[in-house]
């Protein structure tokens, strides 16, 4: 991870059990943020989808129809 020289700085010179707790604090937020990313990541591709899909012109209305169609 890229940090600025300060911030190395002051890391090299934190004891070993604040890296610890800093680490763990970190690890929660990344995995928060990260999680977060990927579900609005797929939100932004269903909407891409249903985008393309109605300029396609498959409108929700018409999917409706060919999946009652099917049954």
């Amino acid at each position: 991870m890229e940090v600025d020289d300060e911030t190395a700085k002051a890391w090299r010179n934190t004891s070993p059990r604040l890296r610890a707790q800093i680490g763990k604090n970190l690890e929660q937020v990344l995995t928060y943020s990260l999680s977060k990313t990927r579900e609005e990541n797929f939100e932004l591709l269903l909407q891409d989808a249903r985008n393309e899909a109605a300029k396609n012109g498959l409108t929700e209305d018409i999917l409706n129809q060919l999946l009652n169609e099917e049954n």
